[in-house]
């Protein structure tokens, strides 16, 4: 059948099929009242009762007038909106952009170049400003409401209709759209605003100038839990060209609290602007951390100070920044070359002072006592690691340093003093816990070693909407010697009801990072763990 002759929206002719979707489908179409070609997309109401039915076509008119109000170069704009007489389709007309979504530039050549990718999120976040003056959110910024002109020019589409769009097709167990960029509060199903596009704007750049998601996982629960509880890898630890100060600018965007976002689209483009125009200036210049020109002065001031980007920084790093900033690559070389220097004359003088110190301390007890080497002084955090130090040597480091009866105490004590520490290596385990309890407590035993205690406690209005009849979640680190172990769980409600019981067993590699994934039927009738 072809469509381009017998398919119709109103007056508008369907000339051909674009693309599907979860809210309906999208069609090149022909207004012939001015001649111009238009995108027309169509919402799909089926599975609605009528009086749902009814209010969401009131719902859908309304967003996307107030949409059609909004005229900006980066938008997208709306034309019309209508309901088709014959099969009573709502379908709403936009302008028809030639080129590709930002997801399909993406998937070809994984990330932008970094100038691009600067240049089109700073489009981007004032578009974004100029919305949310007017009182419109989007809530479902993502890569495929991104497309991407002929001449390399952003607009965001689905304005208006995406706030529909989430209301109606989000269901427990179900969520539309892409988790990883969607703010933690979208997803804890609490109030969103603005600050919510700026977190996914956000995590837009991330992607585009690293070509990496900053929430890697292999499912959407993994996904969700690591967008409301964990930070993603600096983005300049994945690409070492990249200017330091891009991570304060992600950082910032990307924060959990909304309080501590950007709070205007502005903020975040004026940030980027000058990120931009450094990186310009910075092809002629030694400087490796992006500075930008005052405005009142001319003078250089560092892009990231504490009252634009926040970045934490030790007094030594901003030390070193500073001088890098102003060094040439020769002083560079020459202080490189210089410090190196004085690091080689100052270790074995100070080893000489140590073992001279050591030895006077020994001779005052009556024996030589050995000095334990760096490596040998290497303990690990947690309940699972043992301290290699024994009481005995404890009491014998107490006796060559000080206190009353020095000779006979270091000679006994010197007879249990081990003349090296244990080195153990470990493993970080990560348990991620989802669960549907009110009130229960979870165990965790590692080699039948009582290795944590954690309440479990739950709430509706908290759940996140992608988990169906969950009440909440959590996670604990541990530190666990490496080799192979077997772990036990055991969750019980506080009033008894219910207990369960796993085990499973990990090799755990010295250094490595190990997540367990533990999750509980509906009705908590069982227990699963799975490694992630």
């Amino acid at each position: 059948m072809d469509t381009s002759e017998t398919k119709r929206f109103g007056r508008y002719q369907v000339v051909a099929e674009l693309g599907r979707g979860a809210m309906g489908v999208v069609y090149k179409a022909r207004d012939p009242q001015i001649d111009r070609l238009v995108a027309l997309k169509t919402v799909s109401l089926l599975g609605l009762d009528p009086e749902h039915e009814q209010e969401f076509r009131e719902r859908f008119r309304y967003e996307a007038q107030a949409a059609g109000r909004l005229h900006h170069p980066s938008i997208v704009t709306i034309f019309d909106v209508g309901e088709d007489p014959e099969s009573h389709e709502s379908y709403i007309v936009l302008e028809y952009v030639v080129g590709e979504s930002l997801s399909r530039v993406l998937a070809r050549q994984k990330k932008l170049a970094f100038s691009a990718a600067i240049q089109l999120v700073e489009d981007l976040a004032n578009a974004l400003d100029y919305a949310h003056a007017q009182g419109v959110v989007h809530r479902d910024i993502k890569p495929a409401n991104i497309l991407i002109t002929q001449d390399g020019q952003g607009k965001i589409a689905d304005f208006g209709i995406a706030k529909l769009n989430l209301a109606h097709f989000t269901l427990p167990g179900r969520i539309l759209g892409t988790p990883a960029y969607m703010a933690p509060e979208q997803l804890s199903g609490e109030g969103v605003d603005g600050r919510s596009d700026l977190f996914s704007l956000g995590v837009i750049l991330y992607t585009t100038v690293t070509g990496y998601s900053p929430f890697p996982g292999n499912s959407a629960t993994t996904v969700c839990f690591k967008v409301v509880n964990r930070d993603p890898v600096p983005a300049c630890s994945l690409d070492f060209d990249l200017p330091r100060s891009l991570d304060a600018i992600i950082a910032r965007a990307m924060a959990k609290d909304p309080a501590e976002r950007y709070q205007r689209g502005s903020e975040f483009a004026a940030h980027l602007r000058q990120l931009r125009e450094e990186h310009k200036t910075s092809s002629t210049t030694t400087s490796t951390w992006a500075v930008a020109p005052s405005a009142s002065t001319g003078s250089r001031k560092p892009l990231a100070s504490p009252d634009t980007v926040p970045v934490a920084l030790t007094r030594g790093e901003r030390l070193v920044r500073t001088t890098i900033a102003k060094a040439t690559l020769r002083d560079l070389i020459l202080a490189t070359v210089a410090s190196l220097a004085l690091i080689m004359l100052f270790i074995p003088a100070r080893q000489a002072v140590i073992s001279q110190r050591a030895a006077s301390a020994a001779s005052t007890a009556g024996q030589t006592t050995p000095i334990p080497s760096a490596q040998q002084n290497v303990e690990f955090p947690g309940s699972l690691i043992p301290d290699p130090r024994s009481a005995a040597a404890n009491t014998a480091s107490k006796s060559v340093y000080g206190g009353k009866n020095e000779p006979a105490k270091a000679k006994e004590a010197s007879t249990h003093r081990p003349s090296k520490q244990v080195i153990v290596s470990s493993s970080t385990l990560e348990i991620s816990v989802q669960h549907q309890f009110k009130e229960a407590t979870l165990w965790v035993w590692v080699d039948d070693k009582l290795a944590l205690t954690r309440p479990l406690h739950g709430g509706t209005q908290k759940r996140m909407v992608v988990f169906n009849d969950i009440r909440g979640i959590g996670s604990d680190t541990l530190k666990v010697p490496a080799g192979t172990h077997v772990l036990r769980l055991r969750a019980q409600t506080a009033d008894q009801s219910i207990d369960l019981s796993k085990t499973i067993s990990g090799n755990f590699i010295s250094g490595d990072d190990k997540t367990l994934q533990v999750t509980f039927e509906k009705h908590n009738t069982a227990i699963h763990l799975n490694w992630q």
